[in-house]
């Protein structure tokens, strides 16, 4: 079995994975492996320098300097390793504590929902607390092989078509019902994870419990350790389901569950969304029955934020969901709702948010700052629309607000420029890497709640 320690070695391995996806948390939590970083690249530096001013054969007193010059480096690089791993000791060392607990805090959430979060303050607490997170799930990831579905395969296997029968059930208040003695029993009964790892997650549940007043139910909304143990939570679920007669296909993602049922004579519907019901009862889970669907074959289908229409045994139409193309309605309306309200005070500013604007949602960017550097955009957020006639009303509907701006010739034409269907079909990228700029962007979307 592997090291599920929370050994600063272990921490390290930590980081390091986090800093691949640009989540380097180390300069955060400790401003000496900062310093010791920037020394290390300016050594570096001088090394390239040297390597660049120097490109004959070097003299014997030339590589004397550049050999002094890769000591340095070296001995700069051990100082900034050595300097980490003595921070990510005295982390190991709390978090080894028996009294240790991971710290969370209810904040209010979408649609009313709480969520909960590590504070940030006081910063030690903080760090504590990340890495205690990052390890349990590593853990289990690396023992149980917990893996959250993959929308685009979900998608892709739907846009396929089905000449089935298709139950799709949304899990009412999925997080807060998962039920601590079913978690933990089986967690305990596998024996499988060390001592300290389940102490933590013993108490971050109890803790969770506490301040949401749900005893003895419930994950902490937010706290990314939740995902993975609603994972794990509902594997069994997820077998059982699977292996139902009749089964074609089954997909869940997090609390949406479609499953499609060849149908045999005199089955309906209604047969095989009770046998799934009660599969979730046995998990202590309730359906939500005004997000929850059934259909006969060869109907529209609407999932993971795309809608399947005309589905047959071969092939079937995908388009967004109308739920998303009316985000992006309401998001251009709301473009054009800022910019009015703003011209006549920052009318320079006003100008040059409102082609951004317009430039984010017709096109493609990659967040550089999001954990994992995503794509985003018309294609990268809707790549297996096999009809783009919602595109081009899009482009109907910015058209029209073109239109009104009869004040400005220039910015009529700029935005001209811009379009969903071309956007998305020639896949057009754009930078928005300017300080502070998407969230200048962003700001705009609630005028159009």
């Amino acid at each position: 079995m592997f090291d599920q320690s929370f050994s600063p070695q272990n921490l390290r391995k930590i980081t390091e994975i986090e800093n691949r996806r640009g989540s380097n948390k180390s300069f955060e939590f400790f401003p000496p492996v900062l310093v010791a970083t920037e020394e290390l690249k300016d050594c570096i530096r001088a090394t390239k320098h040297f390597r660049a001013t120097h490109k004959h054969k070097y003299s014997v007193a030339d590589q004397a300097i550049f050999d002094a010059l890769k000591e340095d480096r070296e001995n700069a690089r051990k100082a900034r390793d050595q300097e980490l791993l003595s921070c990510l000791a005295n982390i190991s060392d709390e978090i080894s504590k028996k009294s240790f607990r991971i710290r969370i805090r209810r904040v209010g959430g979408p649609n009313g929902k709480p969520v909960y979060i590590v504070p940030e303050t006081p910063l030690d607490a903080y760090a504590q607390s990340y890495y205690a997170i990052k390890q349990i799930a590593n853990n289990i990831s690396r023992i149980y092989k917990v893996r959250q579905a993959n929308r685009n395969r979900i998608v892709t296997q739907l846009s396929d078509g089905f000449p089935y029968h298709v139950v799709k059930l949304d899990v009412q208040e999925f997080y807060e019902s998962v039920d601590h003695s079913v978690l933990l029993t089986k967690l305990k009964s596998d024996q499988l994870l060390s001592a300290t790892t389940m102490r933590l997650i013993e108490r971050l549940l109890w803790d969770y419990a506490a301040v949401a007043g749900t005893p003895g139910r419930g994950l902490p909304r937010g706290v990314g350790l939740s995902a993975i143990l609603s994972e794990l939570y509902m594997r069994d679920f997820d077998d059982r389901i699977s292996t139902l007669e009749e089964v074609a296909f089954y997909a869940r993602y997090v609390d949406d569950i479609i499953i499609l049922f060849a149908p045999t004579k005199g089955s309906t519907s209604d047969d095989y969304r009770k046998a799934v019901v009660e599969e979730l009862r046995r998990k202590r889970l309730v359906v939500n029955a005004s997000k929850s669907t059934e259909a006969r074959p060869a109907t529209e289908l609407t999932y993971l934020g795309y809608k399947f229409r005309n589905v047959r045994s071969t092939s079937c139409t995908v388009l967004m969901s109308d739920a998303k193309f009316q985000k992006y309605k309401k998001r251009l309306n709301a473009c054009f709702t800022r910019y009015n309200r703003q011209r006549a005070r920052k009318s320079k500013k006003a100008y040059r948010l409102l082609v951004k604007r317009v430039q984010y949602l017709t096109g493609n960017t990659q967040l550089t700052h999001s954990k994992q550097n995503a794509f985003v955009g018309i294609y990268f957020s809707n790549p297996h629309l096999t009809d783009l006639s919602q595109l081009q009303r899009l482009d109907d509907a910015l058209a029209t607000h073109i239109g009104k701006l009869a004040h400005s010739a220039s910015l009529r034409t700029k935005l001209q420029a811009y379009s969903f269907h071309a956007g998305y079909s020639e896949r057009t990228f754009r930078r928005f890497h300017r300080l502070r700029e998407f969230e200048e962007i962003t700001k705009a979307w609630k005028y159009g709640q």
